[in-house]
């Protein structure tokens, strides 16, 4: 127990690291697939998720924020899958009309999963593509990166917590109208059940992506995202409430600094 608690507290002493500029981050730990059980097969298993946000921001480019997507096991092999996963992201402001979509941004992951020796962890191989697209607006350049590297994802149980903690290592491998040479991040999520009707939850990320900094004239960006909410389970999937502060890396496409959000929303997954 001690030393789960010892782990507990050093992810969390990470993501209060550098609080004056890491209020909160991007969604890089969105795109790590779920952890799922053995099952060996073809497409063994499936998870969707539906985000809707509304952002506390002066910016009129910046008033909701909507994710859809989800992730399959391809294939698994009991000590390997196979996953793809797919996110889009729709950011709306009120510039030109009161519902205005303005940003539409794109992920695509494809991971081969090791299930460890250490129980229930799991050492993923990722390849990590992202695009960014204007809505309504004239752009006859791609903004696109593609990361390669290492993800690992671990469940704790502590006190009556469920914790699901991740890290990640990416090395850009190429990349249009970006800066960026590389990403490492960690996030941690908790849950504790409330009753069977509701859970409580809490979560945080830091992202540290490297920049060259010939090209724009900056230094490395952080970012980082806490939230707090509540879960309510059904019969083929859960709804969830929360509450959300996020410091995000070049919100912009084009105003290069970041940017900083409060938000409440809600989120619908699948089991």
């Amino acid at each position: 127990m001690s030393r789960a608690v010892a782990v507990v507290a050093l992810c969390l002493g990470a993501l209060v690291v550098n609080s004056s500029g890491v209020v909160a981050q991007t969604s890089s730990a969105a795109s790590t697939a779920a952890q799922t059980p053995p099952s060996p097969g073809f497409l063994t298993n499936y998870r969707f998720h539906l985000n809707a946000l509304r952002l506390n921001s002066d910016n009129d480019n910046f008033v909701w924020d909507t994710d859809f997507g989800g992730d399959l096991d391809v294939f698994d092999l009991r000590y390997f899958r196979g996953n793809l996963l797919v996110n889009v992201e729709t950011i709306f402001g009120r510039q030109i009309r009161a519902i205005d979509p303005n940003q539409g941004n794109y992920t695509v992951d494809l991971s081969a999963w090791w299930r460890t020796v250490i129980p229930d962890a799991e050492l993923g191989l990722t390849f990590h593509h992202v695009s960014r697209h204007l809505s309504d607006r004239d752009k006859d350049f791609a903004i696109a990166w593609n990361m390669l590297g290492f993800q690992f994802t671990t469940p704790l149980v502590v006190a009556g917590w469920d914790f699901d903690i991740g890290y990640r290592l990416l090395k850009t491998v190429r990349r249009s109208f970006v800066d960026y040479t590389g990403e490492m991040g960690g996030s941690i999520r908790a849950d504790r059940t409330l009753n069977r009707r509701v859970s409580l939850i809490a979560g945080g990320e830091v992202t540290l992506v490297s920049v060259d900094g010939t090209e724009r004239d900056r230094r490395d960006q952080f970012g980082g995202r806490i939230e707090i909410g509540a879960r309510f389970p059904g019969r083929a999937g859960a709804g969830e409430v929360f509450l959300s502060r996020e410091r995000r890396i070049d919100a912009d496409l084009f105003d290069l600094e970041p940017t900083s959000f409060t938000m409440v929303g809600f989120r619908f997954l699948s089991k």
